[in-house]
């Protein structure tokens, strides 16, 4: 349903209220006319509503609107109280999190908050308070006083440990780094001749009293290291990180050897750098099978991977290890693929790997980065534009990284390469992440 226009006199908080009840009523339309569900907080909802696009886009300008209005009606100092009081809302989380709740309840169970302490052998009265804070933010259901049962969220919790893990690797990992992102501003960026930006210069080392990068603080804990590897995996599978829309927003199908001008059926090769278990690699050979790929992580990652490859992508995957600070073995490829890779390091060390590529490259050899790219200012609502900066916030807190723009991934390329060419710009649909091609060197006419 489209918004009615208002009159120039209807106030704002009108206005945004109009369109609230405009796009949920047609998103509730739907839900009827295709016999789903309505939205719930019960077990079982579905984590995600089954929308078209059409309505992906009335649900976001909702979620949009519904932001600016709750602004409005609490104003400057209600909102400010309510930013403060964010600070706390991971701490009942973290609970559920680490006393393992959802997997305490059973789907259809209703417990005395006194069993449910019992049963996480944890002080009741603090137990109590904190499951109790939990409700409050829809991630348990209160059916009765002092009772405590599952809502959709627990359960999904409890049926999915990626996401548990996911929880756990927020909670324990970027939580406590964040806490710290000023005080390592303070420390070694603000005020200093010579600023840095070094990955071991982060809220993550004062949290934690380290000097090593995350990555190096993860080798050192095999059980934080596979928390975290199973966090990330999950992320490929949320709303908008999905391989599908990477395969679909780019023209796989269209890639050819570098330099072949004799064979125009010559396999072309992608190289997954940093491409971890190979995910987007199957998926992109299943869609794809002309095409080979390379999936390129460090040893510990790849040896798992080869337990876990699919045996239909025998011989259209190859895993192979690879440090991408060290030069590019796989000489002449079609594309060189970095999905979600490049906004772990800060510029200088991106500069450093996206060089490591050059001598492996021939003319015409893509460049594609798959990657958060934060929209120009006033392109899409604050709502949607604060989902992208706090992930910005989380690289800074843990790698001194950064998300960037368009026009900052064009300008760190050309730091590493002036070869290197823009090609495209793809923004994918109901997705934070863009889709950045580059070709290097000459291209050549086919």
């Amino acid at each position: 349903m489209a918004t009615e226009p208002s009159s120039p006199s209807t106030p704002r908080t009108v206005q945004l209220a109009t369109q609230i009840l405009q796009h949920t009523t047609s998103i509730e339309s739907f839900l009827q006319k295709n016999g789903l569900p309505s939205p719930s907080f019960a077990p079982g909802t579905p984590p995600k509503l089954p929308l078209p696009p059409a309505l992906e886009a009335s649900l976001g300008a909702a979620l949009g609107a519904l932001d600016e209005l709750n602004a409005l009606l609490l104003g400057p100092m209600g909102w400010l109280l309510q930013q403060v009081g964010h600070a706390y809302d991971l701490c009942s989380l973290h609970a559920m999190y680490r006393y393992k709740v959802p997997s305490q309840l059973g789907v259809d169970e209703t417990v005395s908050i006194t069993e449910l302490a019992a049963r996480c052998h944890a002080d009741e009265d603090v137990m109590g308070r904190l499951v109790q804070h939990a409700m409050t933010n829809y991630l348990l259901l209160r059916p009765a006083p002092g009772q405590v049962a599952h809502s959709a969220t627990s359960t999904l919790l409890a049926s999915a440990p990626p996401l548990h893990d996911w929880i756990g690797s927020v909670c324990e990992d970027m939580w406590p780094a964040a806490a710290h992102v000023v005080p390592a501003l303070a420390k070694w960026r603000d005020g200093g001749e010579e600023p840095t930006a070094e990955p071991n210069q982060t809220g993550h080392n004062l949290a934690e009293g380290s000097d090593v990068p995350f990555f190096d603080t993860l080798a050192r804990s095999p059980e934080r290291a596979r928390r975290f590897a199973s966090a990330m995996g999950m992320m490929q599978t949320m709303p908008g990180f999905e391989p599908a829309a990477a395969l679909e927003g780019y023209d796989w199908g269209a890639l050819v050897v570098p330099g072949n001008s004799t064979d125009e059926k010559a396999t072309a090769t992608v190289v997954d750098v940093g491409g971890s278990a190979g995910t987007f690699a199957v998926a992109l050979t299943d869609k794809h099978p002309d095409l080979h790929v390379v999936v390129q992580d460090a040893a510990a990652v790849i040896s798992k991977a080869r337990a876990e490859l699919p045996e239909r992508s025998t011989g259209k995957v190859t895993l192979q290890s690879h440090d991408f600070f060290t030069p590019q073995p796989v000489v002449g490829a079609g594309a060189y693929f970095f999905r979600m890779v490049l906004h772990d390091w800060p510029d200088a060390y991106c500069v450093r790997i996206l060089r490591q590529l050059v001598p492996a490259l021939h003319p015409g050899a893509r460049l594609v980065i798959n990657d958060f790219c934060i929209p120009p200012p006033g392109q899409t609502s604050l709502y949607h534009e604060r989902q992208i900066r706090d992930k910005d916030i989380a690289m800074l807190a843990m790698f001194n990284s950064k998300e960037r723009t368009v026009d900052e991934w064009i300008a760190l390329v050309a730091k590493a390469d002036v070869r290197f060419r823009l090609r495209s710009v793809v923004h994918l649909p109901a997705s934070p992440l863009g889709l950045v091609e580059f070709i290097w060197g000459e291209e050549q006419e086919r």
